[in-house]
């Protein structure tokens, strides 16, 4: 698995019980930063890179998964104090994944997913 150098803290998500975050990396690519120091802990963590390794093994198409090493000096050119918090807390190696830029959240109404995609997921997710 690829790794990475964190060089840009972006911005927040806000969405999600771990607070991920858009990040630059080393090899100017843009990606989704899950923190171990977020709440959950690094094992969340660890089950989200199995999770991940197991789907693309399934044939489901995911985002490229990454190690990313974070330094805790990036926490200080965020304004919020909860957010700077987090990034000291979770200086060292953490997950990402490629940012997909233009993505959205899925919307069942809105996009017609094939009968075979919509079973394979049905299966992962039980």
């Amino acid at each position: 698995m690829k790794s990475v150098v964190v060089d840009r803290y972006i911005t927040p998500l806000r969405e999600g019980g771990s607070l991920p975050a858009i990040v630059e990396a080393d090899d100017k690519g843009l990606y989704v930063l899950k923190f171990r120091g977020a709440g959950q802990g690094a094992k969340v963590l660890i089950a989200e890179l199995i999770a991940g390794e197991l789907a693309r093994t399934a044939g489901l198409m995911i985002p490229d998964l990454v190690f990313a090493e974070l330094d805790p000096d990036l926490a200080r050119t965020e304004p919020d104090p909860e957010v700077q918090s987090l990034i000291r807390a979770s200086a060292g190696l953490n997950i990402a994944m490629d940012f997909l830029p233009g993505s959205t959240t899925f919307d069942p109404v809105a996009q017609k997913v094939e009968a075979d995609l919509a079973s394979k997921i049905v299966w992962f997710d039980a």
